[in-house]
């Protein structure tokens, strides 16, 4: 072998061996880099607007524990199947974990039944039958129906007109069991009426407007133009606007930025091997009153 033979030839082992190497390196070392979970959050198809807290929440889980968030919040089509379908897009896509936000119980608890098993799966709401789910996060829907009968008999109130959406969901109907219980134990008189909330509808005339769904409180409010007492759900910027500005008499709410952060906290932990307990939050009424004192300010404006 001549003098250029033997220089290309260790030329090309000195290459080799590097390479080799650096294989070996990367390989040595490899398990000791944090792993990026994707997680999708499959919201209810309802305005930005009325999530900003839970978004925040989630944000602020995924930026601390290092995790690839994907939103989903508007769906093509009828709500529900396309949330279904939409879920079925993330499973295959090899999405680590969904937290979800229902749309349609019944449909998406037939969806996650053909979901892999390795899918971590957070439900924000009430339980989902048959559905293989790692943990729900939601308040008592009951109990918030019942604060808000609880807002409506201290403000005196003899009779009220409850609104709910057509295909309101199974959350809204465990309020209004919850409400119409208490209201009816105080012989408070209570109609209920199935409208859509982009629709005209007539209000009550000199009774109170209840409303058990944000998207209704804000067409509730946004009709009467603060002429008649609206009771409702939800946190939104608008909502909040309308209860400090005395076109809602008062809201039951819960902390909806820990709902975010605890649902995607879920699916890390069973990601890594952890059983998840449910988690109840705590609900509250917020009025005029008490918006801006501590604890409901930081409820309602949480920073993170």
């Amino acid at each position: 072998m001549g003098r250029i033979e033997k220089r290309i030839f260790f030329g090309v082992l000195l290459v080799l061996l590097s390479a080799l190497g650096a294989m070996l390196f990367q390989n040595a070392f490899a398990t000791d880099a944090p792993r990026i979970y994707r997680v999708s959050v499959l919201l209810d198809g309802a305005g930005e607007d009325y999530w900003q807290s839970f978004r925040r929440g989630v944000n602020q889980a995924a930026q601390k524990h290092n995790v690839d968030v994907r939103f989903l919040s508007r769906y093509e089509g009828e709500p529900g199947p396309a949330q279904v379908d939409a879920l079925r897009g993330e499973w295959e896509a090899e999405a680590d974990g969904v937290v979800l936000i229902p749309v349609d119980g019944t449909l998406l608890a037939a969806g996650l039944r053909e979901a892999p098993s390795t899918l971590a799966v957070a439900v924000v709401g009430p339980e989902l039958k048959g559905a293989d789910v790692g943990c729900y996060i939601s308040s008592d829907p009951a109990e918030m129906g019942r604060q808000l009968a609880d807002a409506i008999i201290a403000d005196g109130q003899s009779a009220c007109t409850v609104y709910l959406s057509r295909g309101a969901g199974e959350a809204a109907s465990q309020r209004y069991q919850g409400l119409v219980t208490r209201l009816l134990e105080r012989r408070i008189a209570c109609e209920q009426v199935t409208v859509d909330p982009e629709e005209d509808f007539v209000l009550p005339d000199g009774r109170a407007a209840v409303a058990l769904e944000p998207e209704m409180t804000q067409a509730l409010c946004q009709r009467s133009g603060g002429a008649l007492q609206v009771y409702g759900m939800g946190a939104s910027n608008q909502l909040l606007h309308d209860l400090e500005e005395g076109k809602a008499a008062a809201l039951a709410v819960q902390s909806d930025y820990d709902a975010g952060y605890l649902g995607l906290l879920s699916v890390i932990a069973q990601l890594e091997g952890e059983r998840q307990e449910n988690r109840v939050l705590e609900s509250y009424v917020a009025t005029a009153e008490n918006m801006f004192t501590d604890p409901m300010d930081q409820i309602l404006f949480p920073i993170g």
